[in-house]
């Protein structure tokens, strides 16, 4: 888990105005005090914030392991981090 928590790390930490702090057992990604992704001590689940065509935003759990789609949560990261960031930062080019 640490390896992968250390990448989730390394991508969340490149998008503007990103902070991480632990709180209740997890390491959690925040952007203006807003939490986008959360890793759960011990867990092999990322959970994202996500949001259904017309739905309100909602968190979601992608399973991580070794060999995942690094690019595809890599993506779900940025896509998290766009449905909470503020305006102004997405309008400074966001990714």
């Amino acid at each position: 888990m640490t390896d992968n928590l250390a990448r989730i790390r390394d991508i969340a930490l490149l998008l503007p105005g990103v902070t991480e702090d632990l709180h209740d057992g997890e390491t959690r990604f925040l952007v203006e005090g807003e939490p986008f992704a959360r890793v759960a001590d011990g867990a092999s689940g990322l959970h994202l914030c996500v949001a259904d065509e017309g739905a309100a935003p909602h968190w979601t759990t992608i399973a991580l392991s070794a060999d995942g789609d690094w690019t595809l949560i890599e993506d779900r990261i940025a896509r998290s981090w766009e449905l909470v960031a503020p305006t102004e930062l997405l309008e400074a080019g966001g990714r």
